[in-house]
């Protein structure tokens, strides 16, 4: 069973994979097929396509002077035994500790045999975030 502990720890790690930038930690958190929604539309990810996309996510925040993310679970719901929606404050922040973007996520969470793994997020509001900062995602 997804426990709260077992969640805070996962985020907690993927938030330090994308502090050091590290692409192959990003993307040990997630099971695939990949699946993303956003702006009406869905997006369903290999693990080739995937790592393709977190190397470009990655140089992205980097250019926008991102050091370091905090990632902190604001609500939990277990759906079932092995399956849980997790909404998290993302907080992505420069060398001075200065807000860079910000913003609530949903992420769909699959328990597997190699531990607590991403099946779907929703990323809407980053998306938002980052329109709002004039500097879009893909931009």
């Amino acid at each position: 069973m997804v426990t709260a502990a077992q969640v805070h720890s996962f985020f907690k790690d993927y938030a330090d994979a994308f502090s050091s930038g590290s692409v192959d930690r990003i993307q040990a958190s997630w099971s695939f097929p990949a699946f993303m929604c956003f702006g009406g539309r869905q997006t369903v990810f290999d693990s080739e396509a995937f790592r393709a996309n977190a190397v470009k996510l990655c140089a992205f925040y980097a250019a926008q002077g991102v050091v370091r993310a905090d990632n902190e679970v604001l609500e939990l719901s277990r759906l079932t035994d092995t399956t849980a929606s997790v909404r998290t404050a993302c907080v992505l922040r420069n060398a001075e500790g200065g807000v860079v973007a910000e913003w609530e996520h949903v992420y769909l969470l699959v328990e597997t045999s190699d531990g607590v793994r991403v099946a779907a997020a929703l990323p809407d509001n980053e998306v938002r975030a980052w329109r709002e900062r004039g500097t879009p995602l893909g931009g």
